[in-house]
């Protein structure tokens, strides 16, 4: 069978290779979960994302979205940071933040680690959160549950 360039051939029916999962978050059900919300019409209908429960603990604050590490001096105390991953030089939003959501991310992932360490929750792989959540809305993060509320 002859491939063209850029094909990287069909998807498994089911994802289970451990690194994919635990590392970033792809599952079969988490790529459900990514579809459902790209099908929705209206964005802004959104009220609640879904995504791995990367740190226990619940809290509700304020959104502050940063798209690069460029933008991690934005935030403020508290603040819970929405974004689409994490890396180690992200290091320093992490002693300011009281949550983290991010679009990308497994159990293993940076943000579900470094959260677990300072004791804060942390909804990670929610395939949208950066795209969904504006800077300032209202966010309940429940880190043992996975679920990201919107209060719009």
């Amino acid at each position: 069978m002859e491939r063209a360039a850029g094909d990287i051939g069909t998807a498994p029916e089911v994802i289970q290779e451990p690194f994919t999962i635990v590392l970033w978050g792809v599952t079969n059900k988490s790529l459900a979960d990514w579809a459902s919300v790209q099908e929705v019409a209206d964005p802004d209908s959104i009220t609640e994302l879904k995504g791995f429960a990367g740190s226990p603990g619940v809290i509700e604050g304020k959104a502050r979205v940063c798209r690069t590490v460029g933008e991690v001096g934005e935030l403020q105390e508290g603040e819970i940071l929405v974004a689409p991953t994490t890396s180690p030089s992200w290091a320093p939003a992490f002693a300011k933040i009281g949550a983290c959501i991010t679009d990308v991310g497994g159990v293993m992932s940076h943000a579900a680690i470094v959260c677990r360490e300072y004791g804060m929750p942390a909804v990670v792989g929610t395939g949208h959160a950066s795209k969904v959540i504006k800077t300032g809305m209202r966010v309940r993060v429940d880190g043992s549950t996975g679920a990201v509320t919107i209060a719009r």
